[in-house]
């Protein structure tokens, strides 16, 4: 493969404004949505059930959650795209950089369920259903995208900045929407199981 150079300008030319003021604005709306929720931590009465507030039994607090998934979308990037079984040539390519561009198609949809996977695993272990599934999601788009841009930082500019701002947009929509489900089902088991709720 190609000699990388690393650029750490053109990192910070990609992260900043592709990953970083996506990701601060989605914090935004998740705080805007936590200010609706009661100052009282404890679970609503049954029957009683705000959007947002409630103790689910996560043990992951909004923030932890949130660093959670950057690690988790940064590690299933960089352990599924950053090598691959089947290059250009038909041979294996080590881990490293640059990324390779050709992947076989078990490997891409391995990587798809470890993204998938590792949202909903967050988004379950938050304490807050709509706020944890939001910020399980987008942690895990922002963890995958700064990945995704560390393969792509180099000196010479390329279109691949454009894979990034969409990468982030893609994952944050589809994974807010697979988490939000999985927090649907969570008030759903929580309605059904008053009891079994941890005070």
């Amino acid at each position: 493969m190609d000699s990388y150079q690393f650029s750490f300008a053109s990192f910070l030319s990609l992260v900043i404004p592709l990953v970083v003021i996506p990701a601060a604005i989605g914090v935004g709306i998740i705080w805007l949505t936590t200010r609706s929720a009661t100052s009282d931590p404890r679970p609503a009465p049954h029957g009683v059930r705000p959007w947002v507030g409630w103790l689910t039994g996560g043990r992951l607090g909004l923030w932890t959650t949130g660093l959670a998934g950057v690690v988790w979308g940064f590690l299933a990037c960089a352990g599924w795209l950053s090598w691959t079984a089947s290059d250009k040539d038909g041979g294996f390519t080590g881990p490293g950089l640059p990324a390779p561009t050709s992947f076989p198609t078990w490997q891409v949809v391995a990587c798809g369920i470890t993204v998938v996977a590792g949202a909903v695993l967050v988004s379950v272990c938050s304490r807050r259903l709509v706020p944890g599934a939001l910020a399980a999601a987008l942690g895990v788009a922002t963890g995958f995208s700064t990945a995704f841009a560390v393969g792509v930082a180099t000196e010479v500019t390329s279109q691949e900045g454009i894979g990034v701002g969409l990468s982030m947009m893609g994952l944050t929509i589809g994974l807010g929407m697979v988490t939000w489900c999985v927090a649907g089902v969570r008030d759903w088991q929580i309605r059904r199981h008053p009891r079994d709720r941890r005070a």
